[in-house]
């Protein structure tokens, strides 16, 4: 797993909700919703963590395997990458 360090772009709106997340992009007209898994990553893409320790957080909070861990947090950063959401 890349030790970057992906963070949101700060021009998004964020609403939390019951564990899942609303982010609306603006500049692209879109509005997103995430589960409570992509909402707890998501939340950590701060720039302050690497997707390593945000791994390692996820297998903590959901009691899961540090694989399946590693493979959510790389998925879901590279889409949010996908989609724009995170700054270079």
């Amino acid at each position: 797993m890349p030790d970057n360090h992906p963070r949101r772009r700060p021009d998004l709106s964020i609403r939390v909700v019951d564990d899942e997340a609303l982010v609306l992009d603006r500049a692209a007209g879109l509005i997103h919703q995430f589960n409570t898994t992509a909402c707890f990553i998501w939340q950590r893409c701060d720039g302050q963590r690497t997707a390593h320790e945000i791994a390692d957080d996820l297998a903590r909070a959901f009691d899961i395997d540090a694989d399946t861990a590693q493979d959510a947090v790389m998925t879901l950063v590279r889409r949010f990458t996908e989609l724009g959401l995170l700054q270079d």
